[in-house]
C-alpha cells in the first residue's frame, strides 16, 4: 500500500547535499527533545511508534466481507472435493482413513460469512458430509 502526501510521493525528499526538494512539509524525523517536553507529549517518541504499530497491526488483521467470503466458497469446494473422493473410494469398495478423517476436519472448520444464501449452500454440504461419515460411523 502506498502513502502518498500531498504533494505527491517525492514531496520533501532529501537530496545528497542536504536540501529539501519539496517546500518543507515533507516527512521528518523528530528531534531529540529534551526531559521535560517528553513528559508533557505524553511518552517518548519510541513509545508512540509502537502504539502506530499496534494500530497498523491491528488493521491487518481485519478482515472484509470479501474476505470471509472467498474462505467460504473454498471450504464448500474443499468439501465438495472431499465428498467425490468419498464417492470415488465406495465405488471402488475401499476407504481410506484419512480421507475420512480429512472430510472431518473440514466438516468441523466452519467457514461464516454474512452472505445467507452462500452460508446456506455451504451449510447444506457441510451436512451432506455429516451424513456421510455417520453412514460410516464416523462421529463428525
Amino acid at each position: 500500500m502506498r502513502v502518498e502526501g500531498p504533494k505527491g510521493p517525492a514531496a520533501g525528499v532529501q537530496s545528497r547535499n542536504g536540501k529539501g526538494s519539496g517546500s518543507g512539509s515533507g516527512f521528518s524525523l523528530p528531534s531529540a527533545a529534551s526531559p521535560s517536553s517528553a513528559a508533557n507529549a505524553g511518552g517518548t517518541p519510541a513509545t508512540a511508534a509502537v502504539h502506530d504499530l499496534d494500530a497498523l497491526l491491528a488493521l491487518q488483521t481485519v478482515e472484509d466481507e470479501g474476505d470471509r467470503r472467498r474462505r467460504a466458497v473454498r471450504h464448500g469446494h474443499d468439501l465438495l472435493d472431499q465428498l467425490e473422493a468419498l464417492r470415488a473410494d465406495l465405488l471402488a469398495g475401499r476407504v481410506a482413513p484419512q480421507r475420512l478423517s480429512g472430510l472431518a476436519v473440514l466438516v468441523r472448520a466452519k467457514q461464516a460469512t454474512e452472505d445467507p444464501q452462500l452460508q446456506a449452500v455451504v451449510d447444506d454440504i457441510a451436512l451432506r458430509a455429516k451424513v456421510e461419515l455417520a453412514k460410516l460411523g464416523i462421529d463428525p
